[in-house]
């Protein structure tokens, strides 16, 4: 039992509660009816390769039946799938275990000569993904040894389309900048629905886009008739692909790696390769995406860093309009209702190391909103109300840091504090772009749908108030907490509660004006009525 198309090899949580094994036909009508919650097998760092996966292969597949019509049944799916594999009567590349090594097998290349230079034996799903981490502290290895044909399947996925460049003859997927990049996704997903509504909700986004990539992405593609499954095509490990003789949507694979039955389990062997499966060097990882940000000057694909996807990050690639060029999956038209997520995924890569999973799914936005993240207009708006709000945060933030200082030294002035003074700031200053993060973007979008100049001022106001409130908690646990003489800790103490109200109400601050700030007129006149 190894053939997709119609072995039950895919677990999927449905909306009943039950776990359902599916073919992969079965589990597109599934999705299309909005039936699945879940998907128990896959891990965390196979998300965006396993929906990427899904909605490339719909969207391939639809754009190829006539008149586009869209299956609706789990035989219907079969039927497309099938007709992108004419030359497999037998479904050998829908199959992940084919013993002729000539033929295809799923997200696995034929191999004309045999499996002689296939040498490299992997014994667990886990050694093919493509998590690389440190002296096996991170994520175990090859802990997987009572894997499922699904846990095979899912790493074959992840592998042949997110592996970066991982040594001689491990080369790289085409959607990423560099060997030690990574294959990024950003883009909005329907807010109250499930995995289904967010790949058709993009199947139906990529087919619309579908003549407006190849006209953006010229010189590459071929209109109709390109190489779409690339694991069809035989590899000797020699050749590369040019882009010109692709599909714009292709599913690739970037290893040479045969699937294998040994004592009753699978296993798999691989084998390098001289050159990559596609000539891409000179794109830079821009091949048009479906969710990858481009970056504006240097014409190339995001590189996400260990830092992720932060609220400051987060306001760059969406708002600055100079710098980043949003990708399709981030755009909604005005017939678009309802609530959107913003769905921000990538491993931070490194040269030889990964720098962690990244992903955010917690910011809602409304259609509104979310209509104005691919106008230039809208983002310039939005980049302008950004700014303000990071402005905010600075000030607090300064404060904080200053009067943790303070506290540190014992209370020096602040031309007497150095940097050890300074350094215990970090933790609390962390802490406090944690508590910033998780409010940053409903407050962002509550100003920017604010009906007047009063609303706008409550929003400001209200968010001014948990601002400082959540760094007079912080500052008051680093006053009791941080290093310092016994004897100077009452002075210490006093100093730094004075400096951090003192920066607050500063008469050129941009908080001066604010009822929290001691330095306001709304907080001198309750003094006053104390």
């Amino acid at each position: 039992m190894n053939n997709l198309l119609h072995d039950p090899l895919l677990r999927a949580r449905t909306t009943h509660g039950a776990v359902e094994h599916l073919s992969l036909p079965a589990l597109y009508a599934a999705l299309q009816a909005d039936r699945v919650i879940a998907f128990p097998a896959l891990r965390p760092h196979q998300r965006h390769a396993w929906h990427a996966f899904l909605a490339q292969l719909a969207t391939i597949a639809q754009d190829r039946r006539p008149g586009r019509t869209v299956p609706r049944s789990a035989a219907e799916w079969a039927t497309a799938l099938r007709a992108l594999t004419p030359g497999f009567p037998d479904d050998a590349p829908w199959c992940l275990v084919v013993e002729d090594s000539t033929k295809p097998a799923f997200m696995q290349c034929p191999a004309p000569a045999g499996l002689d230079e296939y040498r490299k034996p992997v014994l667990a799903p886990d050694d093919l993904d493509v998590l690389v981490t440190a002296k096996n502290h991170d994520v175990k290895q090859t802990v997987a040894m009572r894997a499922t044909p699904e846990d095979w399947l899912l790493a074959l996925v992840d592998l042949q389309t997110m592996a970066g460049y991982l040594g001689q003859g491990n080369h790289g997927i085409a959607r990423m900048n560099g060997g030690f990049s990574s294959r990024s996704c950003l883009g909005l997903a329907p807010a109250d629905l499930g995995p289904g509504a967010h790949v058709f909700r993009d199947v139906e986004r990529m087919l619309g886009d579908r003549d407006a990539l190849l006209e953006r992405a010229t010189p590459y593609f071929r209109p109709q008739g390109g190489l779409a499954l690339l694991w069809l095509e035989p590899w000797d490990g020699e050749d590369s692909l040019d882009l010109r003789s692709l599909d714009p949507y292709f599913i690739e694979i970037c290893r040479r790696v045969r699937l294998q039955h040994r004592s009753g389990t699978l296993a798999a062997r691989s084998a390098g390769s001289r050159r990559s499966r596609i000539e891409a060097k000179a794109a830079k990882g821009n091949v048009g995406d479906f969710w990858t940000i481009v970056e504006v000057k240097d014409d190339k694909a995001l590189s996400v860093s260990a830092s992720g996807f932060t609220y400051r990050g987060l306001c760059r690639l969406l708002f600055d309009a100079s710098r980043w060029q949003p990708p399709s999956a981030m755009r909604v038209d005005a017939s678009d209702h309802g609530t959107w997520t913003i769905v921000a995924r990538a491993i931070g890569a490194g040269q030889g190391k990964t720098e962690g999973y990244h992903e955010r799914t917690d910011i809602r936005l409304s259609s509104r909103v979310a209509g104005l993240l691919h106008r230039q207009e809208g983002r310039e708006q939005l980049a302008a109300l950004s700014r303000a709000l990071l402005d905010e945060v600075a000030a607090v933030s300064n404060a904080l840091k200053f009067a943790i200082a303070t506290a540190a030294s014992g209370g020096k002035t602040p031309a007497e504090l150095d940097q050890g003074d300074r350094a215990h700031a970090g933790p609390f200053a962390r802490h406090f772009d944690n508590v910033v993060d998780a409010v940053f973007f409903s407050a962002l979008q509550r100003r920017l749908l604010a009906d007047d100049d009063a609303a706008r001022r409550t929003e400001r106001g209200a968010f001014a108030r948990h601002l400082i409130g959540a760094a007079r908690v912080l500052l008051r646990e680093a006053i009791e907490t941080v290093p310092c003489p016994v004897i100077l800790r009452h002075r210490a103490r006093a100093r730094a509660l004075a400096a951090f109200e003192r920066d607050l109400a500063w008469s050129s601050g941009v908080l001066a004006d604010q009822p929290e700030t001691p330095g306001s007129s709304e907080q001198r006149e309750a003094d006053d009525h104390d």
